[in-house]
């Protein structure tokens, strides 16, 4: 007889060689050792496995959001008769926003830009816009001609590279003398200390998009009292519960409720405005402020 053939049984049912199947069960040993693991059990593993990667994703962002606030420089600086202070605030952990201060003796080149997009592909390419802007951008470099070569370079990388506004100024801390070029960002306000307010509008396009657009510098000089402030869309389209946007009228108020304050003093009345505003809410687009401002007294190099 071969192994495993079915004998018949008198009750009717069916029985094996005793090798393979007994009473319709498979036998013990021709089982696999199994040993059984609780569903729940393995579930429970797979959740932990996610949340350490979060965790450990969290802190690369950290780490990364850290690493572009270093390369953006420092936030405030007072040189001769001039204050300059900015703040960025990212809606996902990097910002396309940015802002930078390099100083070279009594000059100091500030930008004020914006990334298109936001997240960690905008602040992907903040490493790379500040490497150009380290390169082209030297103090004593006229801000027409490190916009030229900014647009020049991620026109070059198209249509992998994003668009980017940028306002470039040029600032001579002693004199008071701004020489200044606006790549398609939002113009800054110049508030004078007589009350009149300027817009900030030579140019050219914003940066990316035109590989042989031309750009031109303005010129302006920032006499004791007067105040620039560059911003980003985050700050007009800030919203409330009910969806209203933060919008120009009150970005001009809120200034004028800061005037005769220190740059910095003047940054935070702006953005303790727009949290009001906000009440709490999320932001759903970067945020980003730059104030440049000459003391009322009318100091200079002694």
């Amino acid at each position: 007889m071969n192994a495993g053939t079915v004998l018949p049984r008198n009750d009717g049912k069916l029985q094996t060689d005793g090798k393979h199947r007994v009473g319709g069960i498979l036998a013990a040993s021709a089982m696999p050792a199994i040993s059984p693991q609780s569903p729940s059990v393995s579930l429970q593993e797979e959740m932990n496995t996610l949340r350490r990667e979060k965790l450990d994703l969290h802190a690369q962002l950290f780490e990364a959001a850290q690493i572009q606030r270093k390369l953006s420089g420092t936030r405030e600086l007072r040189h001769g008769c001039l204050e300059f202070a900015s703040e960025v605030f990212a809606a996902q952990f990097l910002s396309g926003d940015f802002t930078m201060f390099s100083q070279h003796g009594p000059k100091v080149l500030a930008v004020h830009g914006d990334i298109a997009g936001k997240g960690v592909a905008a602040g992907m390419w903040f490493t790379n816009l500040a490497g150009l802007l380290q390169s082209y951008g030297c103090p004593d470099s006229d801000p027409a001609t490190i916009a030229l070569e900014v647009n020049r370079h991620l026109c070059y990388l198209r249509p992998v590279a994003p668009f980017v506004t940028a306002f470039l100024a040029r600032v001579d801390c002693y004199l008071g003398e701004v020489t200044y070029c606006n790549a398609g960002h939002f113009p800054p306000i110049l508030l004078r200390a007589d009350g009149r307010v300027e817009f900030l509008e030579a140019g050219g396009p914003l940066l990316g998009a035109i590989e042989d657009a031309e750009f031109k510098s303005g010129e302006l000089i920032l006499e004791p009292g007067d105040t620039l402030v560059a911003y980003s869309d985050g700050v007009l389209e800030c919203r409330n519960a009910g969806g209203e946007e933060f919008g120009s009228e009150r970005l001009s108020i809120a200034l004028k409720r800061a005037e005769q304050q220190s740059a910095q003093a003047m940054l935070m009345i702006l953005l303790a405005a727009l949290q009001d505003f906000a009440n709490g809410g999320p932001i759903c687009d970067d945020v980003s402020v730059t104030v440049i401002r000459r003391d009322m007294e009318n100091t200079g190099l002694s």
